[in-house]
């Protein structure tokens, strides 16, 4: 690639994206995309603040439960103009259990009435509680008042798609040939796993006031790779800093390093369903036997935080909440891990062994080294490494073909709900595939509870379950620590690690 010139920023993106089609996107690279390419009804602004969208204004009636978009007046990237109908037919698709969207079951958790039970294949995705009733009027009912409902619609699932293209095109309407967007850019090159090109869309409404009129997405997935590209002046910013690099890099180009704190948690899922992970004590002893403090100090040391809860501490409407574990030194904790071990029946003559399954990545391996270590020389426990693609994890993950898998969630919106409704026996991102009773009707009420006091206190309890049954392991809580070339103005971080290339401009 040649160095970088006019108003084209590059961006290290971290992996291929598994979609660009707003109904079929799960992970923070195709987000990323996504955020440039579509416009929901409302975004963000460069504080994070909610600001107006494809939906100039809205208005909530009966008691909460109904929410009234009115629409700009805009065009899809082709020219034909965006409509009601086209996020009807988009939320509809969400919850179609012929779309399989990975998504269909945030609707369900916003309480859109219906969404439930067309998921389920009770009811068509017609009864979604989602009309048109004009051209630019949308109207959104509820099961239940939801006090951060418009926190929920920047994520891409929200997002319309443009109906006819969909019909027409099927599966491929999102390749560069026939894809139409709505957002600040739109796509005009994409070449797997080498770069995805997205050029200002002249259609929209903000394009007099965009100062980029390119972006490409680079799906760099080693961190050295896009240092190097970066220091070669062949890359604007970088998704993260090669593992180690934090503290030579900082000494270097201090100014050059962006830091944040995101709502967002590193973890190790256990198969649940498999045995012997099934039991609840052998998965606490492997969690007890983890020093956390030397993974984020020692092999990662770029500030992340040691995770011994689900939900980061900082998320809105957390309250404090320390398990028992945490309070133990590193000392205890292995003692209370040794015998937790020894009455699930393993011991030096009788050693668990056990595979750990990881993304490419040089800060995983090294992660997944470490903590094979800690076992091993804490428990005894004999460790298989096993390392596979993204999409190929991913797949693994999905039908069960693992002991323990690295995994992250990065909260969709700020509030614990977002982070901790994921462990729902039917939700489609419990990868622990973990099944409590208990858990679900406690999340359930909380997702219908509007005191805050009183979520509060599920979300405790909540998070007491998880640290007594231990379907997942939290490891650490993330920091995004980044490079940022000194000619990209309007820098700004944010909790969800998103950053729009609208806000942004490149200094001359």
């Amino acid at each position: 690639m040649a160095k970088l010139s006019g108003s084209h920023l590059v961006r290290g993106n971290a992996a291929e994206p598994e979609s660009l089609d707003p109904q079929q996107i799960h992970s923070l690279p195709a987000i990323n995309i996504a955020n440039d390419l579509f416009d929901g009804l409302v975004t963000r602004d460069r504080g994070w603040d909610i600001v107006p969208a494809q939906a100039s204004r809205w208005d909530v009636s009966h008691n909460g439960r109904v929410w009234t978009f009115h629409l700009r007046q805009s065009d899809w990237s082709n020219g034909t103009p965006v409509t009601a109908e086209d996020f009807v037919y988009a939320w509809q698709r969400a919850v179609d259990p012929k779309t399989a969207s990975p998504y269909a079951w945030y609707l369900e958790m916003l309480g859109i009435t219906h969404a439930g039970a067309i998921i389920r294949g009770e009811l068509p995705p017609s009864h979604l509680g989602v009309t048109a009733t004009s051209s630019d009027t949308l109207e959104v009912t509820l099961d239940r008042p939801l006090a951060w409902f418009l926190e929920t619609l920047t994520h891409p699932v929200m997002f319309p798609v443009p109906r006819k293209t969909v019909q027409l095109h099927g599966e491929n309407w999102i390749d560069k040939s026939n894809i139409v967007s709505n957002g600040s850019f739109t796509l005009s090159d994409w070449v797997v796993n080498e770069h995805i090109v997205l050029t200002a869309n002249k259609r929209h409404p903000a394009y007099k006031n965009l100062k980029i009129s390119q972006v490409s997405y680079l799906p760099l997935t080693s961190p050295s790779s896009e240092y190097h590209r970066y220091q070669a002046g062949e890359l604007d910013i970088t998704s993260g800093l090669p593992a180690n690099f934090y503290a030579h890099i900082k000494k270097k180009q201090a100014a050059e390093i962006q830091l944040s704190r995101l709502l967002g948690t590193e973890y190790y899922a256990f198969n649940t369903r498999k045995a012997p992970f099934m039991e609840a004590n052998l998965r606490k002893a492997l969690a007890y036997a983890i020093d956390r403090q030397i993974l984020t100090d020692k092999v990662l040391g770029e500030g992340q935080i040691p995770a011994y809860t689900f939900t980061p501490p900082y998320t809105s409407s957390m309250p404090d909440y320390t398990p028992n574990y945490q309070l133990m030194s590193s000392e205890e904790r292995l003692a209370a891990a040794r015998e937790l071990y020894r009455q699930a029946g393993y011991s030096s003559t009788n050693p668990l062994k056990v595979s750990i399954l990881y993304n490419t990545s040089e800060s995983r391996k090294k992660i997944a080294i470490a903590i094979a270590q800690m076992w091993k020389q804490g428990l005894g426990v004999d460790v298989e490494l096993v390392n596979q693609e993204w999409k190929a994890a991913i797949e693994s993950i999905k039908t069960g073909q693992f002991d323990l898998a690295r995994a992250s969630w990065i909260a969709d919106f700020d509030e614990a709900s977002s982070m901790l409704s994921i462990f729902a026996s039917d939700h489609s991102s419990n990868k622990a595939r973990f099944h409590y009773p208990e858990y679900d009707r406690l999340m359930t009420t909380a997702l219908t509870t509007l005191d805050i006091h009183k979520r509060e206190k599920l979300y405790e309890k909540l998070e007491g379950i998880l640290n007594q049954e231990m379907p997942v392991i939290p490891l650490y809580h993330y920091v995004t620590a980044r490079l940022v070339s000194p000619r990209v103005g309007n820098y700004y971080s944010s909790p969800q690690d998103q950053v729009y290339t609208r806000h942004l401009y490149l200094k001359q």
